[in-house]
């Protein structure tokens, strides 16, 4: 290197890199770091850089944050971005002043207080609460954007954690014959139900669960194994998958599968719900065997009403020779009235 001036020679010299411990002063506090220096080769005296001494600064500023667990200046712009907000914005619903978040992106350090606010924001929850108390303090079509964000953060986290719940109450599930020697999986099972439903092109509600019951069943005739690893309860109108309502009411509300009404006797007010399949199925998740069990059960079952598919499911051993509410065991799939052609 060369170029940099050395008031010690009085002249620019040339100058070569170094690394020194040197100690900052960070908001009362001294910091030690391993600082990159720059050195004259004519005299070796430190000579100043103002990059360098720059980017010092900056891992100065990084180990006091790191110490006292304060948000980095990407994790700030990182919140602000989620809602797609400008730094006045931010400033404005937090109630600071307008250069405040600013100066905060671009290194400044924040007090704990600042810090507090903008870490509570990046939960949504916490979001809408400044929102509803500030939204006179922004643009109409600010309000818009936000309102949009927030709602669509917020209804992921409940997605979330509802899945998180989901995922826990069936872990404790054993992997034996009333799962079909399967660990529950249900992306698999929420990947079936969009292959059925896209194969007949719409389902109602109480043929859907027959047909899942019997993709299962069948599967495990032939290979051993369940293709969702879900378990199955004896019900007045069929088998069905546990805790069906809670997953198909889940795909919906997550956009997987639109939820209609069908009205059979207007005058009875007897109605049913039809799923339309909303996405593809991941056809990837399954194997050859898997789809083709999937394709004969739809085939088959093609032109059942929900009635005479319950029907025939009354009249399988499986269901015979279980109580209502009994977890119906894959041990009975081996009497099932169904096989696979060829």
């Amino acid at each position: 290197m060369k170029g940099n001036f050395c008031p010690n020679c009085e002249e620019y010299t040339k100058v070569k890199l170094g690394v020194e411990k040197e100690v900052y002063n960070v908001r009362g506090e001294p910091i030690e770091i391993e600082a990159e220096v720059v050195i004259c080769q004519e005299c070796g005296e430190k000579v100043f850089d103002e990059k360098r001494d720059s980017s010092n600064l900056e891992k100065a500023y990084k180990v006091y944050r790191d110490k006292h667990n304060l948000l980095s200046p990407d994790e700030i712009r990182s919140i602000r971005e989620k809602y797609g907000l400008s730094q006045r914005a931010v400033s404005r619903l937090l109630g600071c002043g307008e250069i405040t978040i600013h100066r905060y992106e671009n290194g400044a350090i924040q007090d704990n207080a600042h810090d507090n606010l903008l870490r509570s924001i990046a939960d949504p929850k916490n979001m809408q609460r400044f929102f509803e108390t500030n939204r006179d303090k922004l643009p109409t079509y600010t309000v818009a954007r936000l309102e949009k964000r927030i709602a669509s953060f917020m209804q992921e986290d409940r997605e979330q954690a509802f899945q998180v719940s989901f995922e826990r109450l069936v872990s404790h599930q054993h992997v034996d014959l009333t799962s079909g020697f399967k660990a529950y999986d249900l992306e698999k099972l929420e990947n079936m139900i969009l292959y059925l439903a896209k194969r007949l092109g719409g389902v109602l509600s109480v043929k859907l669960n027959k047909l899942l019951w019997y993709c299962d069943f069948l599967h495990f005739k032939e290979t051993s194994l369940s293709i969702s690893g879900s378990q199955y309860v004896r019900l007045q109108y069929g088998p069905v998958p546990k805790y069906y309502d809670f997953i198909t009411d889940m795909m919906h509300n997550e956009g997987l599968v639109d939820k209609g009404e069908v009205v059979f006797n207007a005058r009875k007010g007897v109605v049913g719900e039809e799923f339309t399949a909303l996405v593809e199925p991941d056809k990837s998740l399954f194997t050859e065997k898997e789809s083709q069990v999937m394709d004969f059960i739809a085939d088959t079952f093609h032109e059942h009403t929900s009635t005479r598919i319950k029907e025939k499911s009354h009249r399988e051993a499986a269901y015979k020779k279980c109580k209502d509410g009994d977890i119906i065991s894959y041990e009975y799939a081996k009497e099932l009235s169904l096989s696979l052609p060829g």
